[in-house]
């Protein structure tokens, strides 16, 4: 009798989420929003769960006023997500949730830094509010917002968290007009109870910075 043994799987692809430390190439928003658009996606795996942390994909929108140009200038932006194949220890009712943030800070289609609040109300009812800085980058030609804050209310409150997502521009020529971006789109990684933006899906080799 012919003994079927099963065939192996291949493991899961790697993310191609690019984290903040690596160097800043100046190519600008435009050159990464002319990227077909079946390609403007943002591979994310999401792990288990370690002990403590919650770890989500997303999909945002956001919008800046005034709009994003070459040159920094102090912009108030505002977004919009949704959270969704939520893995938690911390609280295995999270599945997927809804979030709103806004934030204000120096931006231009290629660097940036802002603060604000983001509040992310969870699928089980129960909401949670948090503080964060957040830088953008570029590398490889894709503009990289890298986020990091503390939940200061609600689920998790206390908490460090972090995000990461690569912003793709609504009308990318618009960074060479006075008008500049109004809005851009992304993929994120989401985690409370990370340092590291993206470290839960990305690295658990490296050991947490104290």
């Amino acid at each position: 009798m012919a003994i079927h043994r099963p065939v192996p799987r291949p493991s899961p692809g790697s993310s191609r989420l690019v984290l903040t430390g690596m160097v800043m190439t100046g190519v600008s928003l435009v050159a990464a929003a002319l990227v077909p658009e079946a390609s403007a996606h943002v591979d994310v795996t999401v792990p288990q769960a370690s002990a403590g942390t919650t770890t989500c994909e997303g999909s945002q929108t956001v919008a800046y006023s005034p709009g994003m140009s070459l040159k920094p200038r102090h912009v108030t932006i505002h977004g919009t997500a949704t959270l969704s194949h939520c893995a938690s220890s911390a609280d295995p009712t999270i599945t997927g949730g809804r979030s709103t943030f806004h934030a204000t800070g120096q931006f231009s289609c290629v660097s940036g830094d802002a603060t604000g609040v983001r509040t992310i109300t969870w699928n089980n009812g129960r909401s949670s509010t948090m503080s964060f800085t957040s830088s953008v980058s570029v590398n490889a030609g894709e503009s990289v917002v890298a986020v990091r804050g503390t939940v200061t209310d609600g689920e998790f409150d206390g908490q460090k968290w972090s995000a990461v997502s690569t912003m793709f521009a609504s009308r990318p020529a618009a960074c060479a007009t006075p008008e500049g971006v109004p809005t851009t789109y992304a993929r994120l990684l989401l985690t409370v109870g990370s340092l590291i933006p993206g470290r839960s899906a990305l690295d658990r080799s490296q050991p947490t910075p104290r």
